[in-house]
């Protein structure tokens, strides 16, 4: 089923399951309701001070458009919507449903469940829902580093070491050696292993791989 009556659905429980951050979306790009996960991620403040605001309120003019686009999308055709989002440096798996009968909405409005995404849900079927990839997004404590330097952290987080990095970025090692040291400094990671945490956590060798192959400079437009 594309979409969902407010019966079908115990709200309390969604908006307290650990690790989910939710919200409700009304086709103005108001935000009729969320809870505190996603109060803190995608606007840094609790749920009481999102509620009623806008998406344009407390995210960039581009991110908020594309994100009421998609928001529209379901709206229309009453089609699920999985889009693969990277906020505050952690990449994201946002699932969004049309929800009809919901007072506080006065009309139809857009679940919004988002939740980590790891390798696991990329070997989940993903068969029943339409999957989209956000274009304008946050990268947060990583926001400082340069396109060649995310491309190696993104390669650190895969386990590779400076030399096989020089080698798939044909870069001389102590190129290498100085994005990682700069990498370091920016980021305060103190370790190799940190740097490796922080990479995955964003999904970068997802997110990068065709520029890494390619050679090309990541864009990135919050």
């Amino acid at each position: 089923m594309g979409h969902l009556s407010n019966s079908a659905i115990d709200w309390t429980t969604v908006a307290s399951d650990g690790g989910l951050s939710v919200l409700v979306i009304d086709p103005q790009g108001r935000v009729v309701s969320a809870n505190n996960a996603a109060g803190k991620l995608f606007a840094g403040r609790a749920a009481r001070d999102l509620t009623g605001q806008r998406l344009s309120d407390f995210l960039p003019g581009p991110a908020a458009s594309e994100r009421l686009e998609f928001v529209r999308q379901v709206l229309a055709s009453g089609e699920p919507l999985v889009v693969r989002d990277l906020w505050a440096g952690i990449a994201l798996r946002c699932t969004l449903r049309r929800i009809d009968n919901l007072p506080d909405a006065n009309g139809p409005a857009v679940l919004v469940v988002c939740c980590q995404d790891t390798a696991l849900l990329e070997e989940s079927s993903e068969h029943s829902a339409r999957v989209v990839e956000a274009r304008h997004i946050d990268l947060g404590p990583l926001s400082k580093l340069t396109s060649s330097e995310l491309k190696v952290l993104a390669l650190i987080g895969e386990g590779l070491s400076n030399a096989e990095i020089a080698a798939r970025l044909h870069r001389a090692v102590k190129t290498v050696e100085s994005h990682r040291a700069a990498l370091t400094d920016k980021t305060g990671s103190a370790s190799r292993v940190q740097l490796g945490i922080m990479a995955r956590r964003a999904g970068l060798s997802r997110r990068l791989g065709p520029s890494i192959a390619s050679g090309d400079n990541l864009r990135v437009t919050a």
